[in-house]
Parts: C-alpha cells; sequence; structure tokens
C-alpha cells in the first residue's frame, strides 16, 4: 500500500513538473506571439517594454488599451532582458547609409550645409517682401474641407505658409517693442546719471 502511495505521488509530481515545463514552452512562443501582434499595431514602442507590460498583465488587449490610452508604455527594469541592447542601440550613431530617404515635397530639408529658415524652406521670399510692402494685406485662410486630396494639401500647404508668416510678423513686433523699451530704459538711465 505504501509503494502504491509513493509511486501515485512520484507520478503526480511527475506529471506536474511536465506540465509545468510544457506550460512554459507554450507560454514563451505564445508570450513571442503576443510581442509581434502588439509591436505590429505600435511599432514606435519598444520591444522590452511591450515584453515587459505582457508579462504584467498577461493580456495583449490589455497592453493595447494601455498604448491607447497612455501612448506609451514605461520602461522596464535595467536588469529586464532586452533593455540593455536597447539602450546601446540608442547610443549608438544612427546608420544613415541603411535607412535611405527619398526626398519628400517643399518642406524636406537639405541634408547638406546648415539647416536653412522656415521662409526659404517653405519658399516664401516673395511672400514676405510683399507682406513687408503692405503690412495690414494677410487675409485669414479659409478652413473648409476640400474634395480632393491635392486640394486639401494645397489648402494645408497654404496654412502653413499663413501661420509662419503670421509668426514672424509676430516676432518682430516683440523684437520692435522690446527694442523701443530697451531704448527707453537707456534714455533714463542716462538722464538720471546726467542730473
Amino acid at each position: 500500500m505504501n509503494d502504491l502511495m509513493g509511486a501515485l505521488f512520484a507520478l503526480l509530481v511527475l506529471w506536474m513538473m511536465l506540465r509545468m515545463i510544457g506550460g512554459e514552452l507554450s507560454s514563451a512562443a505564445q508570450t513571442q506571439q503576443m510581442v509581434e501582434t502588439v509591436k505590429a499595431m505600435f511599432p514606435h514602442i519598444p520591444e522590452p517594454s511591450i515584453r515587459y507590460d505582457l508579462l504584467r498583465s498577461g493580456s495583449a488587449e490589455a497592453t493595447c488599451e494601455r498604448i491607447l490610452q497612455d501612448g506609451y508604455l514605461p520602461m522596464p527594469p535595467p536588469h529586464f532582458p532586452g533593455v540593455a541592447e536597447m539602450q546601446r542601440a540608442a547610443n549608438a550613431p544612427p546608420a544613415t547609409a541603411m535607412t535611405p530617404r527619398a526626398p519628400s515635397t517643399a518642406t524636406s530639408v537639405p541634408s547638406t550645409g546648415a539647416t536653412p529658415d522656415l521662409i526659404k524652406r517653405f519658399h516664401l521670399d516673395d511672400r514676405v517682401a510683399s507682406a513687408e510692402a503692405a503690412p495690414d494685406a494677410t487675409e485669414p485662410v479659409k478652413c473648409q474641407w476640400e474634395a480632393q486630396p491635392q486640394d486639401r494639401e494645397k489648402a494645408l500647404q497654404e496654412r502653413k505658409a499663413q501661420m509662419i508668416l503670421q509668426a514672424r510678423k509676430r516676432m518682430q513686433q516683440r523684437k520692435t517693442s522690446q527694442a523701443s523699451a530697451s531704448d527707453a530704459d537707456n534714455s533714463s538711465v542716462q538722464r538720471s546719471g546726467s542730473t
């Protein structure tokens, strides 16, 4: 009877061990599948952060909900696997040869030389000259949804140009008011010093 109980106990322990080992293997594969699923939906989130959150929550849906709610996932602790590789990759110089970029629209910045100012970047030189000739000639841009994508893009470019010109005008006004205020301060200091 004791031998039978010992054998049953040994079989039970062996079955539990096999179950745990087999469960860990399928769990690791399942976790990797969930990581890949979440990474496909949110490619900007680092994989160690996704893995860490999945291990905490156990659910890809909960991880996706957290990303949608917060916009990011917190970084895992430094001892978590994959964090050291991610930090080394972040500190490494960017490999520009591996990621060639095709030039986009007029808003693309040339890669050589200094970065041009917004006026040159958006080709607004002629509009700046005309705005200086007639300072109050700026009219607000109509904000309406266009039917064609090309028309929407043109409207967006026009709104960008208007915003840049308005910001430039405000900056110039601020500079002139600061300059006049500092001139007034300097003249009051000179008058008080001469008395």
